[in-house]
């Protein structure tokens, strides 16, 4: 695609490692074959590809950057927030429009933006809206209208979300009766919700473990990203996704290369973040998540048509509850995450005794 372009004068490594959530799940498969294999193809380069999970940054990634050592990986594909952490550490080598010019053709928020940060320290690449799940056969007139039937009593053991509340503030605090305006200086409306949510909730998993749970019909209402419903769906698991009326919540993952990389290595490993959002890269990988693209112009899919979890535009929130990162940065996975696991202290899998087990499969 690019052969005759300048950049192809510097040197090549034979291989790039990049840093990506499991292969086994849709994430990971994603990223693989629409990114990886297709800039493997196009410029000789081969994709070694190392797993993490979970949304915070690995703490070998960090010891290496401090230790001004060469990083485990070139590429990391994570959560903006991580990604945000590590480049106001000074740990991100960043892009510039002149040597990429696609990142003028980018939606403004793929520019990450929080204390600290300009330019371009790394790359937002896609939207992510965090909708309700809810199992089709529990809801048998429709989707439930509001998220506090996440409160109902015969949902007790039936209710899901993320560990640390990931995604799930904005929604709680509107929930309870709060407003976005008063995130983050008053969040007494969100803290009582989630009190209230407490008892009634089954599990705290992310996607693997979760995907067993709601496979299995344990779960009713989970609070998660669309594309983990979408896929849920897709494999006939009985579920489907909805806008209550409080909205939904907005996020974004993000492709990031760490310092420390010799100069030909760092190179090609942000050619590789610029090719992830290109437009024919962003089309086929962002179809594959059902997550809106960075890259301007692109139409929805066509499942998605009229279909509120899927905005116009990463910056369209008439369906959500957008609060910016750099509000997320400083609180979502500090502050607000301990207020909820001092709420939630002792949630787990094993958190309802055997003998309600009958009532949560009715």
């Amino acid at each position: 695609m690019h052969s005759d372009t300048p950049y192809n004068s510097i040197k090549k490594p034979d291989t790039l490692t990049v840093m990506t959530w499991p292969l086994g799940s849709l994430w990971g498969r994603a990223l693989k074959e629409c990114v990886s294999d297709r800039f493997a193809e196009s410029t000789g380069i081969a994709i070694r590809h190392v797993e993490s999970t979970g949304v915070d940054i690995p703490p070998g990634l960090l010891e290496a950057c401090e230790n001004g050592e060469r990083p485990a990986c070139d590429i990391m594909y994570c959560n903006t927030i991580p990604a945000i952490h590590m480049a106001q550490a000074g740990f991100c080598d960043p892009l510039d429009e002149a040597t990429f010019p696609v990142l003028k053709e980018l939606n403004q928020r793929a520019r990450p933006v929080a204390q600290g940060l300009s330019g371009w320290p790394f790359l937002i690449v896609y939207d992510v809206r965090y909708v309700m799940m809810y199992r089709e056969v529990a809801f048998p007139d429709g989707p439930p209208p509001s998220w506090t039937v996440m409160l109902d009593p015969a949902l007790k053991g039936r209710v899901s979300v993320y560990p640390g509340g990931k995604g799930f503030f904005p929604i709680a605090q509107i929930a309870g009766g709060g407003t976005l305006e008063d995130i983050p200086g008053n969040m007494d409306a969100c803290w009582e919700f989630l009190s209230s949510l407490r008892s009634q909730v089954r599990v705290l998993e992310f996607n693997r473990k979760m995907t067993e749970h709601v496979r299995s019909g344990e779960i009713d209402v989970h609070c998660t990203v669309l594309t983990n419903i979408m896929q849920w769906r897709d494999q006939g698991y009985g579920v489907s996704w909805h806008v209550p009326r409080e909205g939904i919540s907005v996020g974004d993952d993000a492709i990031l290369v760490p310092s420390g990389l010799p100069a030909n290595v760092s190179y090609w490993a942000k050619r590789y973040a610029a090719f992830a959002v290109e437009r024919n890269i962003q089309q086929s990988w962002c179809a594959r998540l059902g997550l809106c693209p960075m890259h301007s112009g692109i139409e929805r899919p066509k499942r998605f048509a009229g279909d509120p979890a899927y905005p116009d535009a990463p910056d369209d929130y008439s369906a959500a509850q957008f609060v910016s990162n750099s509000i997320l940065e400083k609180y979502e996975h500090g502050p607000w995450r301990e207020k909820f696991n001092e709420i939630f202290k002792g949630t787990s899998k094993n958190c309802f005794r055997r003998e309600n087990e009958r009532n949560f499969r009715e």
